[in-house]
């Protein structure tokens, strides 16, 4: 199991990235099966994420639950990185439902956990992301 479910993790992240979501979808809901049995929460908070950013393609109304257990896992277990990811993802949710002020703060917090740990990518990534933002009224 120590190797398994890593790998089957990375095998869905690597499915989500090749835009094959059905097998992604698959793949990480095994991958999150085992991690849960097993209590492997980093992974179960990476499986969750993975299967929100997928949903939030599909069916936003199916992400929140995802993004918010991949929250809660990650502020949990202290693991900032993937929690900086997952706030990104339910930023995008929101915006995807209208809610700016929500996707700003989410953003926002990701953001903020980027910069401080000297993330390479994602800050410009999210930035990009918070200028698009429409103006608040």
């Amino acid at each position: 199991m120590a190797c398994e479910i890593p790998i089957t993790c990375y095998l869905g992240e690597g499915h989500w990235l090749a835009g094959e979501d059905d097998k992604a979808r698959q793949t990480l809901e095994e991958g999150l099966e085992m991690a849960e049995r097993y209590g492997v929460r980093y992974y179960a908070g990476f499986a969750q994420r993975l299967l929100g950013e997928i949903a939030l393609k599909a069916n936003p109304a199916w992400a929140t639950p995802h993004f918010e257990k991949s929250i809660a896992i990650f502020r949990e277990i202290k693991a900032e990185n993937e929690l900086a990811m997952a706030y990104a993802g339910y930023g995008r949710l929101h915006k995807k439902q209208g809610e700016i002020a929500r996707a700003r703060e989410y953003l926002t917090k990701a953001l903020e956990i980027f910069e401080r740990l000297g993330t390479l990518l994602e800050p410009d990534r999210v930035r990009e992301e918070l200028a698009g933002l429409p103006e608040e009224r």
